[in-house]
This record gives C-alpha cells, structure tokens and sequence, in this order.
C-alpha cells in the first residue's frame, strides 16, 4: 500500500482540529474529501469539540489522491453563520457531511450533500440539502430541511459517511442517505431519499434495534444482488454488539425487521465505519460482488484502522488487514478504479498521538 497522503491537519487552516470525513468520486474522476473544520469551543474548554463552532469544509483531488486542491469552506458555522437558527452568540456547527453521486438521468455528475446545523453548545440538529454541478467547484446554498423531522423529535443526525445511488429495482436511480435519530426515549437508524436528483428529499424507511436500548447510529450503506439495501449501524449501546445490520427489499421505502449484531465484526469499537461495493455504483451487482468496510478494530479504543471484506454479499466477513496500528477514528471508502478503493480516515500517532491529529487518505488493492 503506497504511503497515505495527509489531507487534513490539526492546527492549519485557523482549525483547532478537522473530524468526520466522507469521501466520494465522482464520473469525471475527481476525489471530493468533505470534513468538519472545528474551531475553539465557546461553551467549554474541551479541545476539538463536538459542539464547537465548526464549518463543513472541502478539499478536491483530480489524480485520485495523489496531490489536494485548497481547502474550500462550503457551510460557516463560525462567527459568519447564514442559517437563520444561530444561538446567541452567532456560533453554529455544520457537520455530519453526508455526500452521495448521481450517475444516470439529465443530472449525471452531480453531487448531493446532506449535512446537519446546530447552534454551538445545543444538542438539536436541523438538516440541510445542497447540490454541485460543476465536479465539486461549487454548492449551492443550504436548503432547510427540517419538515422531514419527525415530531418530537430530540437528537437528528445524516451520515455522516457518502450516500448510495441505487442500480436496479423499481427505485433504480433514487440517492439514499443514512439518518439517525430519538423520539421519547426511543433511537432509530433510517433514511433520507431522493427520486430527483437531490433537488428534493424524503423520510424513507426507519427502524430501532432489536433490543429496546440498542442506539443504532451513523449508518453505512451499500446494494447487493437483488437490489438488497444493507444498512450498518454503530450500535451505541452496551446491551448489544457493536455494529447492527438492517435491510430493505423495497429501495429504502421500508427495512424487512429491527437492527440486529453483525457477529463478525464484533471486534469493532463503538464508532462510525464505512461499508462499499467494489463495483460501479448506480448499477447492478452480479451474486458474490465483493464488500468491504473499515473501521478500528481494536474492542478497547480508537486504533488500527483495519478492512473487512465479503465476498457473499455482506452475509458474512473476515478481516482483510490493519492499514496500522496508529490510533484510528471514523473513515470513509470509494471505489477509484476496478480492484482499487481509497479510504478517507481519522489518524493520529500512537502512542502518544490522537485520532483527531489528522484526516490522512490511503489506496488499498482488493483482488
């Protein structure tokens, strides 16, 4: 595996720190790597803050990761915040970047972006929908989209991790993002969907754990044969494993029963990973296409960003290797090319680093 490339780095740019990478390729071959950009936080001094004052920030790749353009801030939640729903103090966050890719129909190319809005220090988040035309150059301006929340509704959130362009079944062509989210007590893991190209979007399917207090969350999603939608879930809770599986029959519309634990993967800690289908995208998938997902493997704390791999379509898995043993955070994977994938992923030095020092990006082979 050639060196990993780092693409986001603690104490640059005016950041404190970068998290929450999702990746994406486009039809033109750019390589879009979406992150959080997070500031000092206003309400605490914890560094690197999930309620900081945070921008969704961007860098583009035209050689498939070998060299980044500059950093492009697409959503200021600092100081410079447009939403309308702002605290007090003009401090927002805008993260959970959730991009998926349109391949077919009048709007090939282009590229939807899920991505959530809080006020800095508030726990409620609001979704927002954007779209680029031109490979990721631009976006356009952040559309609310809080009337698909449910009502009483308390934590909300997209991705964070790219969508899916399903390939075959009546939904063919419909973009499916992972949500999460609580009403009273009770989590869910879900979708948003869009039949038109991301210029509007939808509350799809939504389903809880098996067990009451499963929490599952930040939800991975890949096509298998038959048009099977995967969804897999960090299962937040210690009532059951550490990653869930659910999945649809219908595109997105409905799941077949609750999430339940993916044996195989139980040596995952409790985290966002990333699962895709070593194969076009937006088209159909022969029986046995092989999947891939990443994430630390070690049970205990965020390290060794490692790959799993199947080859029954996600039925069952076996570890391909560890990309290190460094300290490892949430990740992102894109398919660049027939036997080769790019991973988007949390990293930091280990012992004496932080999964949080950067966001590095790194090729693997899949024969």
């Amino acid at each position: 595996m050639p060196a990993p490339i780092t693409v986001f780095e603690r104490d640059t740019h005016g950041y404190q720190c970068f998290r929450i990478p999702a990746l994406v390729r486009t039809p033109a071959g750019t390589l879009l790597a979406f992150a959080e950009g997070r500031m000092p936080a206003v309400h605490t001094d914890a560094w690197c803050h999930d309620a900081a004052p945070i921008d969704l920030v961007l860098r583009r790749s035209t050689d498939d990761g070998a060299t980044w353009g500059p950093l492009q801030v697409l959503l200021r939640g600092a100081g410079q915040d447009d939403s309308g729903l702002t605290g007090p103090d003009g401090q927002a966050t805008r993260g959970n970047p959730a991009p998926v890719v349109v391949t077919r129909g009048p709007h090939a190319g282009r590229v939807a972006l899920l991505s959530c809005h809080n006020p800095a220090g508030v726990r409620e988040r609001t979704p927002f929908a954007q779209v680029s035309d031109d490979d990721g150059r631009t976006f356009s301006p952040a559309r609310n989209l809080s009337h698909l929340m449910p009502d009483g509704v308390g934590w909300f959130a997209t991705g964070p991790q790219h969508g899916l362009e399903l390939g075959e079944g009546p939904r063919a062509g419909r973009l499916v993002v992972g949500i999460n989210y609580d009403v009273d007590g009770a989590r869910y893991g879900g979708l948003l969907c869009s039949d038109d190209a991301g210029q509007s979007w939808f509350r799809g399917g939504t389903v809880t754990g098996a067990d009451p207090a499963d929490i599952p969350q930040e939800l991975g999603l890949v096509e298998t044969a038959g048009g099977r939608l995967h969804a897999f879930a960090r299962q937040n809770s210690y009532a059951s494993l550490t990653r869930q599986h659910a999945v649809s029959t219908d595109g997105g519309d409905s799941f077949e029963a609750p999430f339940v634990g993916v044996p195989d993967l139980i040596t995952t800690p409790r985290i966002q990973g990333s699962v895709v289908r070593v194969a076009p995208a937006g088209a159909p998938a022969p029986p046995g296409t092989t999947v891939l997902f990443s994430s630390p493997s070690d049970p205990d704390t965020r390290r060794t960003m490692t790959v799993w791999r199947s080859d029954d379509d996600a039925a069952t898995w076996s570890e391909v290797g560890p990309l290190s043993d460094d300290r490892a955070g949430y990740s992102d994977l894109a398919v660049l090319a027939p036997g080769v994938v790019g991973i988007l992923y949390e990293t930091g030095a280990y012992p004496d680093g932080d999964s949080r020092d950067t966001i590095r990006f790194a090729t693997l082979e899949t024969p």
